[in-house]
């Protein structure tokens, strides 16, 4: 008996490093999101994803005894609730497009403003550069795929993302190219935009995905003008946008692809 217990207890220290010893390798490939795509990052990914979607079940059942973790939970659970709603009415105005609904498993601290990580991949429709929303608008694209895992850009990413975007004054179009976030002012800049605009007249104009020089459909709102800026010689414009979507919480998403 006392060595089926010692055997016991051998198998339950040698489970519990491999686990710690799994966990220590995952959290070492997650922390930098930079790393170059291999089998086991991919891998690594399609693992968290899944461990996310298994734990969110037992863990929405969980009876929490302090009253004010409890309200913090049900507040978080509340404001995803109503996202969904949000997404799933918005889904319901694009029947045009083919909508993958998504939730954002995996957020790096040290690259907040860059990408996310969400739980649909390559077996779920997804494919690398289609454009990613939530309820408020654009919000990234994607950029890696895996089985069961995706990484977004997020608009707000330092490396630039060059996305068409197009707004209209009466029935003229103008167009330009997303280049630049700044993180103190929350703004997006639309550069070399051709025009002789009155930025009153500009402004609180909608912003939206041209679908001209990327894969991006078009008609996907990114934000409101706000101000303008004129380039030297007058020859084009830099047009300031306030994002529609609040980069901050970022839980429920959809990946958008046009229709075949």
């Amino acid at each position: 008996m006392k060595k089926k217990k010692k055997g016991k207890k051998i198998k339950i220290i040698f489970i519990s490093i491999f686990v710690l010893a799994l966990i220590s390798f995952s959290f070492l490939y997650f922390i930098n999101d930079n790393r170059s795509n291999n089998i086991i990052f991919n891998m690594t990914k399609d693992l968290s994803a899944s461990i996310s979607n298994i734990i969110s079940i037992p863990y929405n059942k969980i009876n929490v005894n302090n009253s004010d973790l409890s309200k913090e939970i049900n507040k978080d659970y509340e404001k995803q609730i109503e996202e969904l709603k949000k997404v799933l009415e918005l889904n319901s105005t694009m029947s045009d497009k083919t909508l993958i609904n998504a939730k954002v498993v995996k957020r790096s601290t040290n690259y907040w403003y860059n990408i996310v990580t969400i739980d649909k991949g390559k077996l779920d429709g997804v494919t690398k550069d289609l454009a990613v929303i939530n309820s408020s608008g654009l919000i990234g694209k994607i950029i890696k795929v895996n089985n069961h895992s995706s990484d977004v850009k997020l608009l707000t990413s330092k490396n630039n993302n060059y996305i068409s975007a197009v707004f209209y004054i009466g029935d003229n179009p103008y167009y330009g190219l997303i280049e630049e976030y700044d993180i103190k002012q929350n703004k997006l800049y639309l550069k070399n935009v051709i025009g002789d605009f009155n930025e009153d007249e500009i402004k609180n104009i909608n912003v939206t995905t041209s679908g001209l020089s990327d894969s991006f459909s078009s008609g996907l709102l990114i934000g409101k003008i706000t101000s303008l800026i004129k380039e030297t010689y007058g020859i084009s414009n830099t047009i300031v946008i306030t994002p529609s979507a609040n980069f901050n919480d970022i839980k429920i998403v959809t990946v958008v692809g046009d229709k075949k």
